[in-house]
């Protein structure tokens, strides 16, 4: 093989595993690293139901756009939303949108998430339609939940659940658990601290 060739393959490969480290691509305008060893995105399904999964570091109180000012204790949530177009609006496009530092706040989520003790550290997504969006977040919320949250689009009493559990891993199974109980297929990730 000439060099010309090994160059290319080498260059390939390094072009496919720059691209599976990378799901959260773009500016460290807020001093927020780029997560580049996220695990990739295309494993989710492209339109469905997601579940994010939050780490909040310590009890905090955070504004949230029209809901104000919010209490969260220490623990973990589960926030349900649903991405059924293409691009920015598929699951993949909403979990990389909602998992960035660095953009306009719009949803309750997001204002969540821009706090630096509210992390995102694991997902849960299924190809499923609309309606799943709602009956996975009633199901979690069967723990307790946050009135009114990421819930402007619907009748729901709150899209963001409190989770009873000890650890990243056994929130993923509980919310795993919840839609095979749904009869959907769950693709789960964790995603780094």
């Amino acid at each position: 093989m000439s060099s010309a060739s090994t160059d290319n393959v080498n260059l390939s490969r390094l072009t496919t595993l720059l691209e599976a480290m990378t799901c959260n691509p773009g500016s460290d305008s807020r001093n927020d690293v780029d997560r580049l060893d996220e695990p990739p995105l295309k494993a989710l399904p492209e339109n469905g139901v997601y579940t994010i999964v939050v780490e909040v570091a310590e009890d905090l109180d955070v504004e949230v756009g029209s809901l104000g000012i919010i209490h969260l204790e220490r623990g973990y949530y589960a926030y349900t939303g649903s991405g059924l177009g293409k691009g920015a609006l598929s699951v993949r496009g909403r979990v990389s949108r909602h998992i960035s530092r660095a953009k306009r706040l719009k949803w309750h989520i997001d204002f969540l998430l821009s706090h630096p003790r509210a992390l995102a550290v694991g997902v849960v997504a299924s190809k499923a339609s609309k309606e799943y969006e709602c009956v996975v977040a009633l199901n979690l919320a069967k723990g307790g939940f946050v009135k009114r949250f990421g819930c402007s689009d619907c009748r729901c009493k709150s899209h963001l659940a409190r989770l009873n559990c000890r650890g990243l891993e056994e929130c993923l199974r509980l919310v795993s658990s919840v839609y095979k109980s749904l009869g959907l297929e769950p693709v789960a990730l964790v995603l780094s601290r």
